[in-house]
């Protein structure tokens, strides 16, 4: 009996740890020693690092979030006893050194080879999301057929569909909304009904979003005649603000942000219009500053997917205003670059033989066989021209179109259409996330950058 009992107590009266245990008894990562710990790519990792004075440093590939609010430049320091926070390694980190220094300056590092994980935003739920939303059965619970989403008075395929979009971000514990304007009973400039979510942040003079447009080309449209299932053009977008909505839930964001579906893109911006430019308590608000506003608009078909002559699909994001080519205009241009080049490390002057049907407005003699056109540029078509108009900071995303793809506005833009573009499932899965993680990361340190204000303030 002594001898069990005085074995159970040896760990508190027993001796002093070394320096070594002291400093890995200091940094934890999911609960366990740093030394022994795993990394996987995409997915969250508590750390707690103890000491006062003491820092942490992580490389580009790694955010870094203290209190659920993410540090951009990835460095922070113990002022008192502790600091507990979140480690957030992107998909595609490969091997990557966290670095802890001292309060006298000496450093300890430590190397992990980042494991595949399930990515927060995962290509993977996109693509499944996807082939429910478009797919049409007699079993509701096995897909969901909700196509045929042209925007009209009325348009009962529409109507179910904002619904289950709603139910999507409600269920989810947002305040949510359906956000109805009844302008017109032209079918060919239809009303409005977007939906609405919004996460209220800690600073309430502000706003930001993020958002895309679900509605689809009406029938007879051009160039293609038009479409039902709008897979490309833009369930896909559409999906990815799905997607980003349940990611945002862990994070803590600076400004209220509002997570939008957008209708009436097609027939001329009128669903954003109506957010920005309505008087009601959950439409964009007149008393605060909007920053910024990120746009997805059909993605999926874009690098690193490759066409079938082997040439990679276009990959557009473009920031504004761009009012002088030859200059920055907006700080957020600056993450553009840096989620691109040093998070991502995407090939940034990859160009194809040939030259791409569409492009950029002020650099295309430039840009024509760019595969990744990662600029500043004016180019609109969609819902980020609403807000840019009210001086906001934008970025729009955006895959192939026209030219580059034959499907563009026509009955043939369907999942099953995607899929067989890019060459299967798994290349969907791979193009989608790339972008998906393209867009996240440039929200969420777009919302922690002071610089990034609206260009009228």
């Amino acid at each position: 009996m002594f001898v069990l009992f005085s074995a159970s107590m040896s760990g508190c009266f027993g001796e002093e740890p070394s320096d070594n245990q002291f400093e890995i008894a200091g940094f934890q990562i999911d609960f366990t020693d740093a030394e022994a710990a795993e990394l996987r790519g995409g997915e969250w990792h508590i750390f707690v690092l103890a000491g006062n004075g003491r820092s942490i440093s992580v490389p580009n590939d790694v955010m870094l979030f203290i209190d659920d609010v993410v540090i951009p430049n990835g460095f922070a320091t113990v002022t008192g006893d502790q600091i507990n926070g979140k480690l957030l390694p992107i998909p595609y980190a490969d091997e990557v050194r966290i670095t802890i220094v001292e309060a006298n300056g000496k450093g300890k590092s430590y190397e992990y080879e980042v494991l595949e994980g399930e990515p927060i935003v995962s290509g993977s739920e996109w693509f499944d999301k996807m082939d429910f939303i478009t797919s049409v059965c007699a079993d509701t619970t096995l897909c969901g057929g909700y196509i045929n989403r042209w925007m009209g008075s009325p348009n009962p395929a529409f109507e179910r569909a904002a619904s289950f979009f709603h139910g999507h971000f409600e269920g989810l514990g947002y305040e949510t909304h359906l956000m109805r304007v009844t302008d017109t009973l032209s079918l060919t400039q239809p009303e409005s009904l977007n939906v609405i979510a919004w996460k209220r942040g800690y600073d309430d003079s502000c706003v930001q979003g993020i958002g895309a447009h679900m509605d689809v080309a009406l029938p007879g449209g051009p160039p293609g005649g038009g479409t039902y299932e709008g897979a490309y053009d833009n369930t896909a977008g559409t999906v990815a603000v799905m997607l980003y909505a349940k990611a945002l839930l862990d994070i803590e964001v600076r400004c209220d942000t509002f997570l939008a579906l957008w209708s009436s893109e097609e027939a001329g911006l009128r669903g954003s219009n109506a957010f920005a430019n309505n008087d009601c308590n959950y439409c964009l608000p007149q008393d605060k500053e909007l920053r910024f506003y990120i746009n997805m608009d059909m993605m999926g078909i874009s690098y690193p997917a490759k066409k079938s002559n082997g040439d990679y699909f276009p990959y557009h994001a473009w920031s504004g205003p761009d009012a002088d080519p030859n200059v920055q205009d907006v700080a957020i241009t600056t993450i553009l670059e840096y989620v691109h080049r040093d998070i991502l490390e995407a090939p940034m002057e990859l160009r194809i033989e040939g030259s791409y049907g569409a492009g950029c407005e002020q650099h295309w003699d430039d840009h024509y066989n760019l595969v990744l056109d990662v600029h500043e540029d004016t180019f609109g078509r969609s819902d980020h021209v609403t807000f840019r108009n009210l001086g906001a900071q934008t970025i729009f995303h955006l895959g192939a179109y026209d030219d580059d793809y034959s499907a563009y506005h026509s009955p043939l833009d369907t999942f099953d259409n995607m899929i067989a573009e890019v060459g299967g499932p798994d290349e969907l899965k791979n193009s989608v996330q790339f972008v998906l993680w393209a867009a996240f990361l440039e929200f969420i340190l777009a919302d922690q950058t002071p610089e990034v204000t609206n260009v009228n303030v």
